[in-house]
């Protein structure tokens, strides 16, 4: 998989157990930031508020991560929809690939229903992410 964004995203002494292990949810929390930073990178965030909604999102945990490691997620845009997109990360430290995951998110109105993907988005993410574009 190419990854074309990767973000530092340290981990703070309340994301690990007493033992000093990386608690399970704390990776859903370092992909989210590693999201937000992705857009905020691409230019896409208007006021710093996202415009879409997590709708669903796995985890696939590889290593434990501990207190003290160097953490980055690779993020990237695997796909688009309509309305929605799925997007792939790696949550990486000290040349290991921790944890895995995808998540599938969706653009909303004020009303929080489904709209298109806006037309601005989803030219930048195709140009980032060398993806090709509809004629």
């Amino acid at each position: 998989m190419i990854y074309r964004f990767v973000a530092d995203v340290p981990l703070r002494w309340v994301d690990v157990d007493s033992e000093g292990v990386v608690n399970n949810a704390v990776y859903l929390s370092l992909m989210e930031e590693a999201r937000f930073q992705y857009f905020d990178h691409l230019g896409l965030l208007q006021e710093r508020r996202v415009p879409f909604l997590l709708a669903e999102a796995t985890v696939t945990f590889l290593r434990p991560g501990r207190i003290g490691m160097k953490t980055e997620v690779a993020v990237r845009t695997r796909s688009l929809g309509t309305s929605s997109f799925q997007m792939d990360y790696e949550v990486r430290a000290e040349d290991h690939v921790l944890a895995t995951g995808q998540a599938a998110l969706v653009f909303v109105d004020g009303n929080l229903r489904p709209v298109p993907i806006p037309a601005p988005v989803r030219e930048a993410i195709q140009v980032f992410e060398d993806m090709p574009t509809a004629n």
